[in-house]
């Protein structure tokens, strides 16, 4: 009960003293609708890096990303993403030269082995390796294809062209898209 009381008092100071811009950030639909989604899926995710993510991105595809994070970790449940904190399966890259751009590659703290697979990058917390994820997805170009429903074009570049099991990735993947889109209807939000 002290715990609830001490949340319930922390939230009404951060409220009283959060920026207007920040509360409206906080308050906002698709914020309440990615709360709940990853709550409903039991997610370890960290909902208000998405939502922040979005509030400052207005083209981020929620739901195409949600769906990715479905179809690659069970969002962040399973596997070695949950317990190496890397819910997208990026890739491990060993070497990096210090002006790499790419975040999502300098954030790895190490990788893990998948056999017949390579090697994955590993992340401090699921809070950075979900960062990650969403800096891969959206500055790699991949959020252009997951908003149009390139599912295809995207499997190639994201699971690879030749990998055996894409047609069934796909189809998960699809399948994961249409549910977070009709979750987030029932919050009241169109994805």
């Amino acid at each position: 009960m002290r715990w609830r009381l001490a949340v319930a008092a922390a939230v009404l100071v951060a409220a009283f003293f959060m920026p207007a811009n920040a509360r409206a950030y906080v308050d906002s639909p698709d914020t309440v609708a990615i709360q709940g989604i990853l709550q409903e899926h039991h997610s370890p995710l960290p909902w208000w890096t998405v939502a922040a993510f979005k509030a400052s991105h207005s083209d981020f595809d929620v739901a195409g990303y949600l769906a990715v994070m479905e179809a690659e970790s069970s969002m962040g449940r399973t596997g070695g993403s949950a317990r190496y904190c890397n819910p997208g399966n990026i890739k491990f890259c060993g070497w990096r030269a210090p002006d790499d751009p790419k975040v999502w590659l300098r954030w790895q703290c190490g990788s893990w082995y998948c056999k017949g697979q390579g090697y994955y990058g590993r992340y401090p917390t699921m809070y950075w390796g979900q960062r990650a994820a969403i800096r891969l997805i959206y500055d790699a170009g991949y959020n252009r294809q997951l908003a149009a429903h390139d599912w295809d074009g995207f499997s190639k570049r994201y699971y690879g062209t030749n990998v055996k099991g894409r047609s069934s990735y796909i189809a998960d993947l699809r399948a994961a898209h249409n549910r977070i889109v009709q979750e987030a209807r029932a919050y009241g939000v169109a994805w």
